[in-house]
């Protein structure tokens, strides 16, 4: 009961919110009459910023003819949107919009900027039916197959029913404008299963998740804030320590010597500091207090992604010569300045059971958790680092079974960061690949990559690969936000007391990663499977307006507006439109900086 009430403020202003006692006719009159037999499952989705706010989410599964049929209901005048994110922000998300004013369902994606979704090459969303209700609710129904052939452009909807498999991230946004625009403070997100088996039914798993807990768990530490006062500046991290004796007085350990076994994390927010915190880390000590150099993440909270916990029989051992001490880091962001907010009681639940588990959970790092380079410059521009766990470290650390299974696979960099890859090879070829195509770190601190649980053997070799792209000289490998990392945290089973970490400067010779860089080229989209007019010049040319001046780009050419041809064709980006270039147009109502640097990064493309 706490962490409901805790979890979603009481709201009597919003018929969507399945706690209000206020509905509306026109949306509970279409869930009640149109939506009963045609959807499967439903979800409110609160806004980041106010959990009285946000949009419903109906879909259906249909895996006879592999098609997802969604509809979305928001109360707004102009338009709704709803998208599949990797890392929970938009960059690389797919999205599919509704413009009420024109009754046009869009399919879109964007690209590795913060930009309006640019209209898909291929339209595979099929819109079934959309209206704008007397009381003011945008609904739309679509579909779509889970598998579609735009390739690039559009994400796979996979299954998520294992308990392995991480959710898709939802992301939601709507307004009052009549065509598509910045979103401001209504934004929604959220971890959402979209598939159901017989033991995980589909939604965002909260009740499957506390009937675990009540079932299984002993008791639980909670770890919180208490009365903080957020500071005005945009971007504070607090970390607060708390020490094997705390950890005793919290409840997690009998004693300094005794052991545990976690079996679940339920982050907790304070309802009224929702807008201002970004994420939540929580990091495992191998000390008794906490320092650097011995933690390691064990688990991530970010808006929309509230619980982790291990399948029964399994757990991770903590106490004793294990994890001792932990740490969160909150990481709040006052971009407004306001004055006098509190955050009180924002943080981790951690559920333990004190029975013996059937299958022992390991966590290893990947790449540099030793921060082997730190200090040292990451090169400027565009470029891929690479850090290669050789065969020996597994044929060293494996020595209870000759493979393990990876059930999660966290990927970490910081600000600078593009694109991050982990690829397991065996006997030269390539067997798993964990990708984030768009790193967001204003999104998420570490982000799990969605993917089957795979099998990592002797003789196996690790590749992390991290691509960065900086302006300075002056970033270099380090610990703070501005600095820059690149590691991967696996979960894995059955445990290998000596498979901890893979690095540089490991002290276990046979788990030393050997490291190198490439610069690549200043139009390179880091190897992403994807052609990015963001950064590669669109073909056969690109806008770019500054005011009353544009510049037109020609295989790297660059000649002015007096140059353009009157009557040329174009598709504007920014609208999603095919349109006609006039004179002394400017198609943008927000002016955009750009030089012959910038022009070839505009979404405008001409049509021949």
């Amino acid at each position: 009961t706490e962490s409901i009430t805790r979890r979603t403020a009481q709201c009597d202003d919003n018929p969507l919110d399945p706690l209000s006692s206020v509905s509306a006719t026109g949306y509970e009159g279409w869930k009640s009459s149109l939506a009963a037999g045609r959807f499967t499952n439903d979800l409110f989705i609160p806004a980041i910023s106010n959990p009285c706010k946000g949009l419903a989410f109906h879909w259906k599964i249909d895996q006879v003819s592999s098609k997802i049929h969604i509809a979305v209901a928001v109360e707004a005048e102009g338009w709704s949107a709803i998208g599949f994110s990797e890392t929970g922000g938009m960059k690389g998300a797919d999205i599919v919009y509704y413009e009420a004013s024109t009754g046009e369902l869009v399919d879109a994606y964007v690209p590795d900027a913060y930009v309006r979704p640019m209209k898909d090459e291929i339209q595979d969303w099929t819109l079934i039916n959309g209206q704008v209700t007397d009381d003011g609710f945008i609904i739309f129904e679509a579909e779509r197959s889970l598998v579609t052939n735009a390739g690039n452009e559009d994400r796979e909807i996979i299954d998520d029913s294992s308990v392995h498999v991480h959710n898709h991230l939802m992301i939601g946004a709507w307004g009052d404008t009549s065509t598509i625009s910045f979103h401001g403070q209504s934004v929604a997100r959220k971890a959402v299963q979209l598939f159901s088996d017989a033991e995980n039914v589909a939604g965002d798993g909260l009740a499957i998740f506390y009937e675990e807990m009540a079932n299984r768990a002993d008791g639980s530490a909670f770890l919180r804030t208490y009365n903080y006062n957020i500071p005005r500046r945009k971007t504070t991290y607090e970390d607060v320590c708390y020490t094997a004796s705390d950890m005793v007085d919290l409840g997690l350990y009998e004693d300094l010597s005794s052991t545990t076994h976690i079996i679940g994390f339920e982050f907790l927010v304070d309802p009224s500091s929702r807008k201002y915190l970004h994420h939540i880390l929580l990091y495992g000590h191998l000390t008794s207090a906490c320092s650097f150099w011995s933690g390691q993440v064990v688990a991530a909270w970010t808006p929309g992604n509230d619980f982790i916990f291990f399948p029964e029989g399994m757990g991770l051992e903590v106490g004793g010569d294990i994890f001792k001490a932990f740490m969160l880091q909150y990481h709040f962001s006052n971009v407004d300045g306001d004055v006098g907010e509190i955050d009180d009681g924002s943080g981790v639940k951690i559920h333990f059971s004190n029975e013996p588990v059937d299958i022992e959970v390991g966590m290893a790092v990947m790449g540099d958790f030793q921060l082997s380079r730190s200090g040292l410059p990451i090169g400027q521009g565009k470029t891929m680092h690479q850090f290669i766990c050789p065969p020996g470290c597994a044929d060293s650390t494996f020595v209870n079974n000759d493979e393990v299974t990876v059930i999660a696979e966290g990927h970490h960099m910081h600000q600078k960061g593009k694109r991050m890859v982990g690829e397991v090879m065996r006997g030269g070829e390539v067997v798993n690949t964990a990708v984030v195509d768009y790193w967001d770190f204003d999104q998420n601190g570490v982000s799990l990559v969605r993917q089957e649980p795979y099998v990592l053997k002797k003789g196996d070799s690790y590749r992390a690969t991290c691509y960065f792209e900086s302006n300075s000289r002056n970033v270099v490998w380090g610990e703070a936000s501005f600095d820059e990392m690149c590691m991967t945290f696996l979960y894995y089973y059955p445990k290998q007391p000596q498979f901890l970490q893979c690095s540089p400067d490991n002290f276990q010779k046979e788990c030393r990663s050997s490291y190198s860089v490439e610069t690549l080229d200043s139009e390179s989209n880091f190897d992403r499977p994807v052609t990015d007019v963001e950064e590669v010049p669109p073909l056969p040319g690109g806008l770019c307006f500054s005011g009353e001046t544009a510049v037109q780009a020609f295989d790297n050419r660059f000649v002015k507006m007096k140059d353009l041809e009157v009557g040329q064709k174009i598709r504007s980006s920014t609208t999603g439109k095919d349109d006609i270039f006039t004179a002394g147009r400017t198609l943008m109502r927000r002016p955009l900086q750009c030089s012959s640097k910038s022009a070839s990064k505009v979404p405008v493309r001409l049509l021949k």
